[in-house]
């Protein structure tokens, strides 16, 4: 063999290395899920790193670590093994490696499928445990929170509100968005000693819980065991992943089926309200409107305030749209023991919540909005309606939604209009729905245009806003951007 073909097979050797890491990775950030990895490379993005494997960003994709990612990777070697051997065997080895290095996401899919039968045994014995510990635990109060949105938000409320009342040791709960079946699991058992010391105290464990599928929520459920129940709302949000609007109505409502107590519900979601309407369950239904409880709602750039319970509440959360989800919060609150005076004095002194839509002002009195965890239509629109309270002039930097399916066209079309109609300056950092924003936004739509940006960023003034909507890229706001608006960091 000559020393050029042992430089070209080490350097191809080298570049299928690469490409195998970026789809165990990309695998992995999409859960192992076969929808979402569909639905990614229907995108722009995904069509564009499908089918130029070579040239997706960074020098080496590092996944992280676990024992799936070892499993995977140890899979796609014996497969990849066994057809080189073969490949060789036909058509030598130069082009043998060429066509190995063609077919990795091919091998890195199979490996994906045959790893998940020990997982699929792992999780149940996980599952198991934590059972077992959750069981074992009196004076126990399980919250299961689900929806579509909200679910971070209302958690958090709840979260300050049991605390401030019962103490911090005396509540758990899943931190940020870890709320899939395994990572709950794991809080129960990372968590044993909260559930077997102090059991004459009252305790409470506040559980999100996501889905990507049906069953997802009740298997949940089976293991933790919730006495009380919050639904915050449903949507188009997943629906590629789900299969259809209906699917996701039965996946959310297998939270209700399984609280033991009561489950309360946003009754102004109509899609919800029909659920509710239509089908029974053992808890009690408990249906929460905002127009119906709430009065004199006034909303302000930093801050909403309504009245409920007799008492003028102040929430300390820029968006008007969250007064639905502490409404929720604060009755289960009530349900729990917290008098409307308590809800009064602590409501106030809710800490800032990083994962939603929070407000900074500059130096030049530029209003800086924050919304870059929000992936659904719902928060999208309400983050719009909230820059729309600014009286200055207003820029928006987003990116498209994922996982909508056939509902993608129309959701945008909403953002764009409700952009138009604000008159918005429009800077849309994907390819993706791009015709459609310049079709509705006209010459405020400026797409990937950073020179733009910037421009248009200096020119802000006192009463002037800027949203940063959805989880950019961190391309799309550089370091010069950020000391343009006076910020270290959007993240």
């Amino acid at each position: 063999m000559s020393h050029y073909l042992l430089i070209f097979i080490l350097l191809w050797t080298i570049l299928t290395l690469r490409t195998t890491l970026y789809w165990i990775q990309s695998w992995q950030i999409r859960e192992y899920r076969w929808r979402r990895i569909k639905a990614h490379y229907c995108t722009g993005d995904g069509t564009k790193n499908l089918f130029n494997l070579w040239f997706f960003r960074g020098i080496l994709p590092r996944p992280k670590l676990s024992g799936r990612v070892l499993l995977i990777f140890i899979i796609f070697c014996l497969l990849s093994y066994g057809l080189l051997d073969f490949l060789a065997s036909q058509v030598g080895a130069i082009i043998s490696i060429i066509l190995w290095e063609r077919v990795v996401f091919l091998l890195i899919g199979i490996s994906v499928f045959f790893s998940g039968i020990p997982v699929y045994f792992a999780k149940k014995r996980l599952y198991a445990a934590a059972l077992e510990i959750v069981r074992s635990t009196e004076n126990m109060t399980v919250i299961g929170i689900t929806g579509s949105f909200g679910k971070s938000s209302t958690k958090a409320i709840l979260v300050h509100l049991l605390r401030s009342k019962f103490g911090e040791k005396q509540v758990l709960f899943t931190p940020e968005n870890e709320n899939n079946e395994v990572a709950i699991a794991r809080l129960v058992i990372r968590n044993k000693e909260f559930f077997s010391s102090d059991v004459n105290k009252r305790k409470f464990l506040i559980v999100e819980i996501g889905a990507y599928a049906p069953g997802e929520i009740r298997t949940v459920c089976e293991f933790v065991l919730p006495k009380i129940g919050i639904i915050t709302g449903i949507n188009s949000q997943h629906i590629s992943l789900f299969g259809s609007q209906e699917k996701i109505e039965k996946a959310k409502f297998e939270l209700a089926e399984s609280v033991q107590k009561k489950v309360f519900f946003n009754a102004d979601s109509k899609l919800l309200a029909k659920v509710f309407a239509d089908r029974k369950i053992i808890a009690a239904p408990i249906p929460i409107s905002v127009s119906s409880v709430a009065k004199n709602i006034q909303v302000y750039p930093e801050k909403t305030t309504f009245e409920i319970y007799g008492q003028k509440m102040t929430l300390p959360w820029a968006g008007g749209f969250f007064t639905g989800n502490a409404i929720l919060a604060m009755e289960v609150a009530r349900e729990c023991g917290i008098t409307p005076t308590q809800l009064f004095h602590n409501l106030p002194k809710l800490p800032p919540l990083t994962k939603a839509l929070t407000v900074e002002k500059n130096k030049k009195g530029v209003f800086i909005l924050k919304d870059l965890y929000s992936s659904n239509p719902d928060g999208v629109l309400a983050a719009i309606n909230h820059l729309k309270q600014f009286k200055g002039k207003k820029v928006f930097v987003g990116i498209p939604l994922l996982e909508l399916g056939k509902k993608s066209k129309v959701v945008h079309e909403q953002i764009f209009e409700a952009l138009r109609d604000i008159e918005a300056e429009v800077f849309w950092w994907k390819n993706d729905f791009r015709t459609l924003g310049k079709e509705i936004c006209g010459k405020k739509f400026h797409g990937k245009v950073l020179k733009k940006l910037k421009t248009t960023i200096d020119r802000l003034r006192e009463g002037d806003a800027v949203l940063f909507e959805s989880r950019l890229p961190k391309g799309a706001i550089n370091q010069c951007t950020l000391s343009r608006i006076g910020l270290k960091t959007v993240y």
